[in-house]
Parts: C-alpha cells; structure tokens; sequence
C-alpha cells in the first residue's frame, strides 16, 4: 500500500511539473534554472507535499519520513527519530536539529569528557546514564528513544526549549547553579537555527545530505528526476 502511494505521490509530482511548463519548448525546459528557481522547486516537490493538507495520518506520516529521509540520508534513522518525537510530543524538527547538532546523524559517535564519555547519536553521557552498557549506546533502537525520552525530561524541567537544550548540552545540575559554558550557548544557538530552517523546508547547508546528490545542471527534468530516484529509498 505504501508503494503505491509513493508511485502514486511521484507520479503526481511529475505531472505537476510538467503541466507548471508545458506551454514552454523542451529547449526551454532543458535550460539551467536559477539557483532560486531550483530550490523552489525542490522546496515545492519536497516539502510542499509534506505539509499538504491531509485527513490521512498514515499518509501523512508517510510524507513527513520522504522529507526527514532526506534530511538524514538514512530511512531508519528518520524514522525512529520522527516516531520517538511525536510520541513524546516534541516537535520532530527540533529532534532532527538536536541529533545533528550531536552526533551529525552518526549512530557510533563517540566523545570523551574529562571525567564521561558521550556516545551514539543522541550522544548519551555515560553518567546520566549508568544503566547502558557501551554497546547499547551505539544501538539506535536504545539510544534514539534513550535520547529523545532525556529531551522531553529536559523541556519539562526547564519549561521552555532554551533552558532543556543547555540542560541536554551541559546537564541539567550546571543550568541550575548558574554555571551554563559559553559553547553552550553557541550550541543553542545553532540548533534553534537548524529548527527554524527545516520548519521552512531548507535543510541547512551544514547537512550535507547524501542521499539525492545535486545534478551540476539545474534543470526541470533533473528535478523530476530526483523525485524518481528518491522513491527508490526503500
């Protein structure tokens, strides 16, 4: 059922573009695009559909996982994310800022502290977290939830995103005495920045996603032609 929604999605896109140029010769067509223009079109295909009005939840989930796959170059992993955030009611672009910010999407991150070690993509410290054994840190069917699950302690306890991400970043014992780092609030920064961009659809440059390379050529037909080759993700 799913694939077909896909095909059915991509081939929707395609005739979208064709029909937005079809009173244009295909030389035209063929053209290079602006810069502007070629990002408005993958803003479009991409993220447009995403926030399409929908009554269908699993279509719609469905949408939100095409767009986060390609924000995080990998299926499972954007999944996992996307479901542990809603579950816990925490909005999924700010999760995927959080996990990039951390680790760069990367499950076997490690981090050595002066006295912890921080470890997988959530980048779990080794004392908040006394329970895991090493191996579990780099499982991301623990570490995700695991991680996810201390941000949605860290907002409750701060009461606002500001104070949760220096908690999650510096601990929760260092915000309350007053003692947050300087880093810390670059860290803060730069993630709110990365939220903010992929609420408008932008997957910051800072990404470098992986998944769907950009053609040298900006063209409508190569447009639709990412489209085709995201289908094939799964």
């Amino acid at each position: 059922m799913m694939k077909l929604l896909r095909i059915t999605y991509i081939a929707w896109i395609g005739l979208f573009l064709t029909g937005c140029l079809s009173h244009k010769t295909l030389d035209v067509e063929q053209a290079e695009l602006s810069l502007e223009q070629y990002e408005a079109f993958l803003n479009s295909a991409v993220y447009g559909a995403m926030n399409s009005i929908t009554g269908d939840p699993v279509l719609t989930r469905e949408r939100h996982l095409d767009y986060f796959t390609i924000v995080t170059g990998n299926e499972k992993i954007a999944r996992m994310i996307y479901d542990e955030a809603v579950k816990y009611n925490i909005p999924p672009e700010l999760a995927f800022a959080l996990a990039f910010s951390e680790s760069r999407f990367n499950p076997y991150a490690v981090n050595e502290n002066k006295n912890s070690t921080d470890r997988g993509l959530f980048q779990l410290n080794s004392k908040s977290f006394p329970n895991l054994r090493e191996e579990d840190f780099f499982k991301i069917e623990i570490n995700i939830p695991q991680g996810i699950a201390y941000l949605r302690y860290c907002l409750d306890m701060g009461g606002n995103e500001v104070t949760a991400l220096a908690m999650y970043n510096a601990g929760p014992n260092r915000v309350n005495d007053s003692r947050t780092p300087k880093m810390t609030l670059n860290y803060i920064s730069k993630i709110q920045s990365y939220r903010i961009s992929l609420e408008e659809g932008i997957i910051p440059e800072d990404f470098g996603s992986q998944l769907i390379p950009l053609p040298e050529i900006k063209s409508i037909k190569n447009v639709t032609l990412l489209m085709a080759h995201r289908s094939k993700i799964n």
